[in-house]
């Protein structure tokens, strides 16, 4: 069975195809819907024969185009070869013994049923070796050695066991054959963990997980849309990434809530606990304050909310926020951006420039010194995420470690958390040659984490990835 895949601007969908014809456009009476704003709305079909898929364009449309060659009337499509159509990609995959290459070399008339010697054999097709085993058994016979050859096949015929009647062969083929039939439509391709993909099955859990389990439903549609689906399955599948949404309202703030929990538990509740005490230390007040002050504002729905505010009801008077800040407290602030992970060295150049502005005698050259502390320990903070990149983005050194994921993640760190320009443009010239940051991935961003989202596209080549993508 031949698989095709679809990649329009980077989404990719793919389907199986078998013998038969399927439309493509952007009507809504195609097979196959393309969401290209320039193909028409019948802009041509895909025949699926013998000997492979043929691509036909419609007359009066944008024709299509292989390697670069314009593609007028029909064109026999080859294994892997990419048609593009607009900004739409089509990519044919056969099976072996599938396809153009896999037409057998024709067979001239009668070469299989006459030898190169079979005139005058004696039967009609018979070959000259045939001929000549015909003639040794004549010759057997004749000398009255035939019952030897008998006895022997009596011998094989018993060592070979009862024949099987022929009812119960054919009734054999048949149930091996309904087999295949069942395991052909109850399972598509191996997904990318090498493991049979059971649509059925899957698709079963998602519309349970769709009412009990939000979160796990929008895990196992994702794990639907990658894999090789008929078309039927991907009419499903789409019908369902269109509603998605709207079905699992609550389920973005549940996944932000979720990614924000540990930061919340450690650095706000577990630090009020350890940095502030009944007698009061103001700058570690303040510094608790503003966490909390955010935190409440962007997760109100957050099971910890209610404790966070009346753990700022206690603190606040500590902090003392109606009067200037101290170098001290400035000191604070920076180690509290920067000291552990996610670092945000941009919150901290930023505290200690203000400081800086009206900063005079030894407050003046506290906060310069301070300045200096941080640009060297950004610049340790960036060689540190390029390191741990390098070692789990390199399959041939390190195959226990390789994780793109967490190369991805590291680059991201630097993008988010660093101040210094250079660095970051650097960190995003890395980040887009990952194959693994996809746009998926950066549409996650927009919906769970939106502060990293809004500094990820502050880089020109992560907003010119995002506008491509369609999320800009």
């Amino acid at each position: 069975m031949a698989r095709l895949t679809l990649d329009e601007g980077g989404t990719v969908r793919r389907f199986k195809l078998s013998s038969g014809k399927l439309t493509f456009g952007s009507g809504e009476g195609v097979t196959l819907k393309l969401a290209s704003d320039d193909v028409a709305e019948l802009h041509g079909s895909i025949q699926m024969g013998p000997d492979g898929a043929t691509l036909e364009v419609a007359k009066g449309v944008m024709p299509a185009k292989a390697a670069g060659v314009t593609i007028s009337g029909s064109h026999l499509m080859k294994d892997g070869q990419a048609i593009t159509i607009g900004s739409a990609k089509l990519t044919i995959e056969y099976d072996e013994g599938e396809g153009p290459a896999a037409r057998p070399a024709p067979v001239s008339k009668g070469a299989a049923s006459k030898g190169p010697s079979s005139k005058g054999a004696g039967s009609k097709g018979a070959g000259s070796k045939g001929a000549g085993r015909q003639a040794g058994r004549s010759a057997g016979r004749s000398s009255g050695e035939s019952s030897k050859p008998r006895a022997a096949a009596r011998r094989r015929q018993q060592s070979r066991g009862p024949s099987i009647p022929t009812p119960v062969v054919v009734g054999g083929i048949v149930l091996v054959a309904v087999i295949g039939v069942y395991q052909l439509f109850s399972s598509t391709s191996k997904n990318l963990a090498g493991e049979n993909f059971d649509f059925n099955a899957t698709w079963q859990r998602y519309q349970r997980e769709v009412k009990e389990d939000p979160v796990g439903a929008r895990a196992t549609l994702t794990r639907i849309n990658d894999q090789e689906l008929t078309l039927e399955q991907r009419r499903l599948v789409d019908a369902a990434l269109e509603v998605k949404d709207e079905m699992m309202e609550g389920l973005d703030d549940s996944v932000r809530n979720q990614k924000i929990t540990p930061w919340v538990d450690s650095r706000v509740i577990k630090y009020s606990e350890s940095r502030w005490n009944p007698k009061g230390e103001r700058a570690h007040a303040r510094l608790f304050v503003k966490r909390a002050k955010w935190f409440v504002t962007e997760y109100p729905t957050h099971p910890r909310v209610d404790k966070v505010r009346r753990l700022m009801e206690r603190i606040e008077p500590v902090a003392e926020l109606g009067t200037p800040d101290t170098f001290e407290d400035v000191r604070v602030d920076t180690w509290g951006s920067t000291a552990a992970e996610p670092k945000d060295f941009r919150e901290a150049f930023e505290a200690v420039a203000r400081f800086a502005r009206t900063a005079e005698g030894g407050d003046k050259t506290a906060i310069e010194q301070l300045r200096q502390e941080l640009v060297t320990a950004e610049r340790e903070f960036y060689d540190e995420k390029l390191a741990d990149a390098a070692v789990v983005y390199d399959r041939v050194k390190y195959p226990k470690k390789y994780n793109p994921t967490d190369a991805v993640e590291d680059m991201v760190r630097i993008i988010v958390g660093c101040q210094n320009e250079s660095l970051r443009e650097d960190a995003a010239r890395r980040l887009l040659l990952i194959t693994e940051f996809t746009p998926a991935l950066l549409a996650g961003y927009k919906r769970t984490q939106p502060d990293r989202y809004a500094r990820l596209i502050g880089e020109p080549g992560i907003k010119a990835f995002a506008v491509e993508s369609g999320l800009k």
